[in-house]
């Protein structure tokens, strides 16, 4: 699928109704291009070895990366978890914000999810001044 067409299909997913827990592996998606330009990408703004998320059940969420030699993982780059209305398209989203610790650019980053099916989350991510520029991933429970 495209990037517009998973942009489309964030569109008629919803919101999960509470707050997920457990670790959730990142899945790229679109076009070979895309993803490969995203995970290389991801290396140069201090995501490298990026594995996924861990949502805590409360209000606090990281980002799991994984060591290559020894495969443990660790958390880095607290996220503020939270419900609200998706400056996209006014529907209820789940949304992560990094906190100010978070190296740059993050911190002026949000990530916004909806439920594409049980253990299924699709996120769009997009800089916090334009949602129109959301860039699309999975995420799926581990």
């Amino acid at each position: 699928m495209s990037i517009f067409a998973y942009k489309k299909q964030f569109l008629t997913l919803k919101s999960p109704s509470t707050i997920p827990t457990g670790k959730f592996q990142i899945q790229w998606l679109g076009p070979k291009w895309f993803q490969w330009s995203a995970k290389i990408g991801l290396q140069f703004l201090h995501f490298r070895n990026w594995w996924g998320k861990s949502f805590q059940g409360n209000e606090e969420a990281f980002n799991l990366f994984q060591n290559p030699e020894t495969m443990s993982f660790e958390e880095k780059y607290k996220m503020l978890v939270s419900f609200g209305n998706s400056p996209i398209d006014g529907k209820p989203s789940l949304f992560l914000h990094y906190t100010k610790q978070a190296p740059f650019p993050w911190p002026y980053f949000v990530d916004e999810f909806r439920v594409l099916k049980e253990g299924e989350l699709l996120g769009m991510s997009y800089p916090r001044f334009a949602p129109i520029l959301a860039l699309p991933f999975l995420i799926r429970k581990s």
